[in-house]
């Protein structure tokens, strides 16, 4: 974006740009003031000019390439998932494992998803949180840290990726784990209360975008059902650093 007013030009240069809802506002006279609705963060920023901003602009996403199933969406006989959205949390490595930056996006039929942390820093380390809508969340057994800016960590090749081994085997050939359905009301168990709600709504044949579609296909049923029973007669819970 390049501004003129009078004798000052002000150049904005964005590559890659991640936030798409910034509001950018000038007034006139000798400085050009930039209001920022949103953090602005780019892979690179070129400022020429007077600056004055009302958010925050910074030069770089680091970047998470995961890979991650879940155990409902996942189809054993063709060898891919319903896409949905997850929510990936870096968090701290000591107790009590804050968050240090947070980010959603899709989970793609291959269990790939890119995540943007402008927050990140190389070479610091991170446990990865998973968070989905029906799931149990899972964190990574290792902390991992980011390296040029890109890490990648793939939950999916075995169980011992996860922290306290906290998946399960949904496919033998490939061989690939997933993360626990069932935990409809996201209090970290997967028990009679998750049970009793999908059940409800499977009986009452719910569809659309709902918690106890633990299939992802829209209808609440049988199948639905069946999962959730298995998960808590396993007692299925969350396991934390």
């Amino acid at each position: 974006m390049i501004i003129k007013n009078f004798l000052t030009v002000f150049l904005l240069t964005f590559a890659s740009l991640a936030f798409s809802q910034s509001i950018m506002n000038y007034q006139t006279g000798t400085t050009i003031e930039v209001q920022t609705g949103a953090s602005v963060c780019a892979d690179s920023v070129i400022i020429s000019g007077t600056f004055t901003g009302g958010g925050t602009i910074c030069g770089f996403n680091y970047t998470l390439n995961l890979i991650a199933f879940i155990e409902g969406f996942y189809d054993s006989s063709s060898d891919v998932m319903i896409s949905d959205t997850v929510t990936v949390n870096l968090r701290d490595t000591i107790s009590p494992f804050v968050i240090v930056d947070t980010y959603k996006t899709i989970l793609n039929t291959s269990g790939t998803g890119i995540f943007y942390y402008p927050n990140a820093l190389n070479g610091q380390k991170y446990y990865l949180q998973i968070k989905h809508r029906n799931s149990i969340e899972t964190w990574s057994l290792v902390t991992a840290s980011f390296a040029g800016g890109s890490l990648s960590y793939d939950f999916s090749t075995a169980i011992t990726q996860a922290y306290g081994s906290n998946m399960k085997q949904v496919d033998l050939s490939p061989v690939v784990f997933a993360l626990y359905s069932g935990d409809v009301n996201q209090d970290g168990t997967i028990d009679a209360s998750d049970l009793s709600e999908t059940d409800n709504d499977a009986y009452n044949s719910l569809t659309g975008y709902v918690n106890t579609d633990i299939t992802g296909d829209d209808f609440v049923d049988a199948a639905d059902v069946s999962i959730v029973d298995n998960n808590a007669f396993n007692a299925v819970s969350a396991v934390t650093p």
